[in-house]
């Protein structure tokens, strides 16, 4: 895939923008969240991190505010909200996939879980070459890798 985007890139003049990651999780860019965002004429980035939009959506809020239109504020707030919360929820079901997949510590899982560390972040430090060397680990390794 790369190398086609490489010759499309060469023949064409033009930079083709790299595919978005598989990771399986909800796409903010086709959320009503996001769709509301531009409906507000707020700028969203072709390639936007989650913080990105957090903060963006943060800013319209208050400026909403500001102007008076509260009920839009706190509407925009729940769409962001209710995206966020099912975007962690996708998250902690494939982290647990994944455990799964590597024959990793439950017990670990259940730790980070109640911990609220963030799922995401630990889905990257299990992906590819990095997480099989962790396949079987103990808790007390996986512990170190994965939050320290």
């Amino acid at each position: 895939m790369d190398q086609l985007r490489n010759a499309l890139s060469a023949a064409t003049g033009a930079k083709m923008p790299a595919p978005p990651p598989s990771d399986g999780l909800p796409d903010p860019l086709g959320s009503e969240w996001v769709a509301r965002l531009r409906e507000l004429r707020v700028d969203v980035p072709r390639e936007p991190t989650m913080g990105q939009l957090i903060q963006r959506s943060d800013a319209m809020g208050r400026q909403l505010e500001a102007q008076g239109r509260k009920r839009d504020a706190v509407a925009l707030k729940g769409l962001k909200e209710s995206f966020l919360k099912e975007r962690e929820k996708a998250a902690w079901a494939k982290l647990k996939e994944r455990f799964a997949d590597l024959a990793l510590s439950e017990k670990t899982y259940r730790t980070l879980k109640a911990e609220e560390v963030d799922p995401e972040k630990v889905l990257v430090k299990l992906r590819g070459e990095r997480g099989e060397a962790l396949r079987g680990a103990g808790h007390a390794r996986l512990r170190e890798v994965l939050v320290g």
